[in-house]
């Protein structure tokens, strides 16, 4: 008997599931329809025809996205007896149609490659960077030396200027001493380093490659930085987007996974900033993988949702680095 109930009960949301994606294929059509009026009105009011270009660098973009379809309010009533899951639901629901409602906008433009994110973003050059004889500057120490292998194989042709400290390495690039710099961004032990962050904003450079560094025990390891004075791609290494986004509400931490999972990003990492370096409380940073993403999509959703999001690099992270090989260090 009991049997017979659940297989009926089965049948009955299964039904009711049905019944549900007809209507959400319906209102795919309907949102589909929206993002090209908005397209529409997007180049029309910005003069700019690559919609994720505008989206990006034009104010109106996002005015036009919010006053006619994310300041609107698209809820269903639910009955009393459920009237404690309403807002809940309508949340997700709405999320929903954000996400899907940016991935049809950006596809109203043209596709672009991670490698011209560099000029999207800050109308940089996406060729491999020269000057001061191509020299890295760097602190001597044999984690720093492994990771200047590691970037010597991709860059080629580079020789090192040894320094005291990681911020003179720095003050070389930011002078044309020297081309790049390496210092350390995160360890295992102390998470996210906020005074190189500070580092490479004080001096203006620009992360342009990453790679882990195992200690010598195996127990810890570091992230290391190849900067510039410039954001540029160098077309190797995972593809990764560092951004800062501020939430009014902490509880919107979610939508980020959710979009990231939606248009095929992988979550790196998302770690709380501390006022001191952001300037505002409930400023995260976020990092990326663009691997087999939807780039524009997942562009376009940032741009127009969280209008104040800071891009702090556009780079790829290569394969860590060996610990053999630097024994003269």
């Amino acid at each position: 008997m009991t049997g017979n109930i659940y297989r009926i009960l089965e049948k009955n949301i299964t039904r009711v599931h049905a019944q549900a994606s007809s209507a959400t294929e319906k209102g795919f059509s309907h949102l589909h329809e929206m993002a090209e009026m908005l397209a529409s009105s997007i180049q029309k009011e910005t003069g700019e025809e690559d919609i994720l270009r505008a989206v990006l660098h034009f104010d109106e973009a996002s005015h036009i996205y919010r006053d006619r379809f994310a300041d609107r309010v698209y809820t269903a009533d639910f009955a009393k007896i459920n009237g404690g899951e309403q807002s809940y639901f309508n949340r997700h629901t709405e999320r929903a149609m954000r996400l899907y409602l940016c991935k049809c906008l950006a596809q109203c433009g043209k596709p672009h490659e991670f490698s011209e994110l560099p000029s999207l973003f800050f109308d940089s050059s996406s060729e491999n960077g020269t000057g001061a004889d191509k020299k890295i500057a760097f602190l001597r120490n044999r984690q720093a030396f492994r990771a200047f292998e590691c970037f010597a194989k991709t860059l080629g042709g580079v020789s090192v200027l040894y320094e005291n400290n990681f911020q003179t390495a720095c003050e070389d690039v930011a002078h044309g001493q020297a081309a790049y710099a390496i210092i350390p961004i995160y360890s295992t032990s102390d998470g996210r380093l906020g005074s190189f962050y500070r580092m490479i904003e004080k001096y203006e450079l620009a992360i342009i490659l990453t790679c882990d560094v195992d200690s010598d025990d195996g127990e810890n390891m570091t992230t290391f930085a190849l900067v510039y004075r410039e954001h540029i791609c160098l077309h190797t290494g995972a593809p990764k987007l560092e951004c800062s986004i501020t939430f009014d509400d902490l509880s919107r931490l979610s939508d980020i996974t959710d979009a990231a999972y939606y248009y095929g990003a992988g979550v790196d990492s998302i770690e709380a900033l501390p006022i001191m370096f952001s300037g505002r409380a409930g400023t995260f940073a976020v990092v990326l993988d663009l691997e087999n993403a939807d780039i524009d999509g997942l562009l376009c959703y940032l741009a127009l949702e969280y209008p104040q999001m800071s891009v702090i690099g556009i780079y790829g992270k290569t394969d860590p680095a060996e610990r053999n090989g630097n024994s003269h260090i």
